[in-house]
């Protein structure tokens, strides 16, 4: 047995069914591969689309950080050739191709974020762009010829697609082929993502079998999502960044709805799964107030990520801009540029980032969620003009900005 490989079957029951949604082949035959003391390697890969990680991903990296912690050898894989192709995975059309550039400027700042949540000193870093970008057409040919249309086709979305006349492109079928290529490259034992990847790493799972004869586990992660049932993330814009400000991140847990509150704790926290379910009983009886354990989350969540005295910032600035109706000691302050004396202000607040849209400012206004200096705003027409000491924005409780020009 290989040294200080933990088998702690109490713990290693916790990290295969906290947060998790399954394993393949099976959870059991795993579990004793981890009791018999064997080292493995795994990973978890992570596509540069973006230059921010989000809890979606501290999540994942979380889960790698736990196996980290029982000895395995862990990689961290950017993927810098697949953010390239661009992963379909429930994506109603084809993602926009991104240069190499792009993608190695994404890539640059991620080690810093994940820092807080993992050893960084104690994982390897690699990029599949290493390995995918030298392929020959004949070791690409051999890899195709592992896979079927029909099994390509099947895909949901891709049938959705199909039914909506909309197109599918080659490229599309070569994602999860490339991403299977990586188990190969890596000679990895066991494969962590969220649910939604779980045909990309499956695809990996035979590919390892197909060309090297080894069984290759996946371990897919739950998923956190909002109450219409999309996942948070960056294509969605509903995203937590593992760079948001404490004041951000702890408010941005306080808009969630009250049905987040039993899954974020589960997937995002600590919280002991028993003291979860007692959690979720009293909320559900009427004895715990849904605010007061969303307090709880919105401050276990940002002291992970962030630490201690943000968790501290970011509540107490929630309590004085929310609970105590004040605003924040620190408002960010920016110009606007615009022609004439006066500008409307559905583009006032595009401009000074508050909205993304006039349309959806229309709506705001409606529901009375937009200030100008403490007064509501219930004209879409309205136009303002921007005094010298500037105008003070307000959309909602809790987002400011001043504006000059």
């Amino acid at each position: 047995m290989p040294k200080n490989i933990i088998t702690d079957e109490k713990i290693i029951e916790n990290i295969l069914t906290r947060g998790v949604e399954n394993i393949y082949p099976d959870k059991e035959s795993f579990k004793k591969k981890l009791m018999s003391g064997e080292r493995i390697k795994l990973y978890c890969g992570f596509d540069p689309t973006g230059p921010d990680l989000h809890l979606g991903h501290g999540a994942m990296i979380r889960k790698l950080s736990q196996f980290l912690k029982l000895g395995h050898e862990v990689i961290f894989l950017y993927g810098g050739f697949t953010a390239m192709i661009g992963d379909p995975t429930d994506k109603a059309q084809a993602r926009k191709a991104l240069t190499a550039a792009q993608v190695k400027s994404n890539m640059r700042g991620w080690k810093s974020q994940i820092r807080p949540i993992i050893d960084v000193r104690k994982i390897h870093f690699k990029n599949n762009a290493d390995w995918l970008s030298k392929l020959k057409l004949e070791k690409l040919l051999e890899i195709a010829a592992c896979f079927t249309a029909q099994q390509m086709l099947a895909r949901e979305m891709f049938q959705k697609r199909l039914a909506e006349g909309r197109d599918l492109y080659l490229t599309e079928f070569m994602y999860p082929l490339m991403q299977a290529y990586d188990s190969v490259a890596m000679d990895v034992d066991l494969e962590i993502g969220g649910n939604d990847q779980m045909f990309n790493m499956l695809a990996g799972r035979t590919l390892v079998k197909k060309m090297t004869g080894k069984e290759k586990f996946v371990l897919t992660t739950k998923l956190l999502t909002d109450p219409s049932g999309a996942k948070m993330g960056k294509t969605e814009g509903n995203m937590i960044t593992l760079t948001d400000s404490p004041d951000n991140m702890f408010g941005k847990v306080m808009s969630w709805s009250d049905g987040l509150i039993v899954s974020a704790l589960e997937i995002l926290t600590d919280v002991p799964m028993e003291l979860v379910k007692d959690i979720d009983s009293q909320i559900k009886s009427g004895a715990l107030n849904p605010r007061d354990a969303k307090l709880n989350l919105a401050y276990e969540v940002t002291q992970i990520y962030l630490g201690e005295a943000a968790a501290e910032k970011g509540k107490a600035n929630f309590k004085r801009v929310v609970q105590d109706k004040d605003k924040p000691e620190e408002i960010r302050e920016i110009k606007v540029d615009f022609e004439g004396d006066e500008i409307g202000v559905l583009d006032l607040f595009v401009k000074a980032d508050l909205s993304k849209s006039t349309s959806e400012m229309r709506r705001l206004i409606g529901e009375k969620a937009i200030r100008i200096d403490d007064q509501v705003v219930e004209l879409a027409d309205l136009k303002v003009k921007i005094p010298e000491s500037g105008l003070l924005l307000q959309r909602g409780k809790r987002q400011f900005v001043r504006v000059k020009k």
